[in-house]
């Protein structure tokens, strides 16, 4: 099976006093463009998304390549937000005011949520015989997804280099006993 780890375009923040409903930048929808007309080479046949505006965006200029293909939001693939800080009370709305501490809790909820999400893209694609499987989502959400096929975990993500620029694509070839190997597509 081959899955396509695609971070979303870049997104123009300047307007918006949420960052998550930042749309994307005219550089964001010509990356998005980009990723479709190779998404369409790649014959992708399952989309999941996550459901913050920019992967929204992105996602449905890739589907518009890929006419039929089926799709999948899920907010399992959201970025790192404050509900992954729920119970913390000093948690602000601001990621990057959370201290170290907040940020490892935040980690590992991302990866909790995203495992669980990539455990059921795995088994409907595997039930529906669909082998080429896109993800667009963002920086951290794809480290992890990395990590776990690299046999690591959450805890690995500040260390390893596996960062992703907007549009960037890296492909993970998972063989029939489960090995994977990771090639970078477009690491823009």
């Amino acid at each position: 099976m081959e899955f396509y780890l695609i971070r979303c375009g870049e997104a123009d923040a300047s307007r918006v006093a949420d960052p998550y409903s930042a749309r994307l930048s005219p550089a964001g929808i010509a990356q998005a463009e980009h990723i479709a007309q190779r998404c369409r080479e790649w014959a992708v046949e399952f989309l999941c998304a996550s459901t913050v505006a920019r992967a929204q965006d992105t996602a449905d200029i890739i589907a518009r390549a890929l006419s039929g293909v089926e799709r999948w939001d899920l907010e399992e693939l959201d970025d790192v937000n404050l509900d992954d800080l729920i119970g913390e009370p000093t948690a602000g709305p601001l990621v990057s005011a959370w201290t170290r501490a907040q940020l490892q809790l935040a980690h590992e909820r991302v990866w909790s949520r995203a495992m669980g999400a990539l455990a059921r893209i795995v088994l409907y694609a595997s039930v529906h015989d669909q082998q080429r499987v896109a993800i667009v989502s963002h920086d951290l959400v794809l480290r992890l997804l990395l990590l776990n096929w690299l046999g690591l975990d959450w805890r690995s993500a500040e260390e390893a280099d596996l960062h992703m620029d907007h549009g960037a694509t890296a492909k993970v070839t998972v063989g029939t006993d489960g090995a994977a190997r990771v090639d970078w597509v477009n690491r823009i």
